[in-house]
């Protein structure tokens, strides 16, 4: 069967493009590898503008996807030495379970899904995009006009699209987080987000509170080294904030790319367009949702201007994305101001040795 737009990655990027496209009259195939409703390993903390862009292109975000407690109120960052400083969104945001948050915009997308259909390998030339896909059911070639590859880190549109790129980019910078869930107690505000410095590596580990569970995060290599973080993040908590841990549960792992914190990003070619974290759009504190949601939107604004015309969308793609993209990338030049959803003027208050060091080290951490 023959569809207009081929989309892989039923999160927030791909439902995003599978609705304004299905919306304009697109024949659209939306294809997700898992279940739905499935798990991420997200804290779910949407940022008033994510909120914004759900509430204008699908509708008002429904009350069984919102955890306790709902408000979102930013994150907290907290030094080696155990300075903390507060980065709050400019207004509350909402607290969801990503599970059925996605599951919601998937119902909401309007095109044909299908969950449980891992995508084995694409072939893409111009304006011809061929997949084949495995189901329970078997396997099974389908063919679309246009590719929207939205399927995260370890994207296989990436790596069928630009094999080279993928290898000298995005592989290298590829990792993996592990989160686990407990119950207990810790000293902690619930609606933050905590980024506890990954000195070892890139990044940042992540910790929260979310319908009664306490939530850690750990960033870590392709060697499945979470233990070694897990507990060493857990003693610097249990030193700094008094956590008592009561049973824990592995949630789930899940690849990350930080090829964007490199500077590194790929848009896609030709008829193919990439969008979310597979084009290297990463949130340097944890709030990626706003910017899968718009650049998922983006996508979709090229592709349909560019139907019917000789050009491929990705020169529509391309010139549209470059705001967005020099946005994040002068956001991170220097702090004082909003960097991602966040604003970070408490970090340059601090102007004693200590604070000028901690800027220092969370540049070259992840910057």
């Amino acid at each position: 069967m023959h569809y207009d737009v081929l989309i892989t990655g039923a999160g927030p990027a791909g439902c995003m493009a599978c609705r304004l496209l299905s919306e304009a009259g697109f024949k659209v195939l939306l294809l997700e590898k898992e279940k739905i409703p499935r798990d991420k390993c997200c804290a779910g903390f949407l940022s008033p503008q994510a909120i914004e862009l759900i509430e204008e292109n699908f509708t008002t975000i429904p009350p069984e996807t919102i955890s306790h407690p709902r408000d979102a109120l930013g994150a907290k960052l907290i030094a080696g030495n155990g300075s903390t400083f507060q980065l709050p969104f400019s207004r509350p945001g909402l607290s969801v379970s990503r599970a059925r948050l996605d599951a919601f915009l998937a119902d909401e997308s309007g095109g044909e899904l299908r969950d449980g259909c891992r995508v084995l390998d694409l072939e893409v030339e111009r304006f011809l995009v061929r997949g084949e896909l495995k189901t329970e059911a078997g396997s099974e070639t389908v063919e679309a006009t246009y590719l929207i590859g939205c399927d995260g880190g370890e994207s296989l549109a990436l790596q069928s699209l630009r094999p080279e790129f993928f290898r000298t980019y995005a592989a290298p910078h590829l990792g993996r987080v592990s989160l686990v869930l407990a119950e207990g107690s810790i000293e902690w505000e619930p609606g933050w987000i905590g980024l506890v410095f990954n000195k070892r590596g890139r990044g940042m580990h992540r910790f929260y509170i979310k319908d009664g569970l306490i939530a850690l995060a750990v960033m870590h290599g392709n060697s499945g080294t979470w233990r070694g973080e897990f507990d060493s993040l857990v003693a610097f908590l249990e030193e700094t904030f008094g956590l008592k841990l009561e049973g824990e549960s592995l949630a789930g792992t899940s690849a990350i790319n930080l090829m964007g914190a490199t500077g590194k990003f790929n848009l896609g070619a030709g008829s193919a367009l990439l969008a979310g974290e597979a084009t290297g759009l990463l949130d340097p504190w944890g709030f990626g949702i706003r910017l899968a949601l718009e650049s998922g939107r983006i996508a979709a604004q090229s592709l349909i201007d560019s139907a019917g015309q000789s050009i491929t969308p990705h020169l529509h793609y391309s010139s549209r994305m470059q705001g967005l993209l020099n946005r994040e990338i002068e956001q991170k030049r220097k702090f004082g101001g909003m960097i991602g959803d966040l604003d970070t003027s408490s970090l340059v208050r601090d102007s004693s040795r200590v604070g000028r060091r901690n800027r220092r080290e969370l540049k070259h951490a992840f910057f």
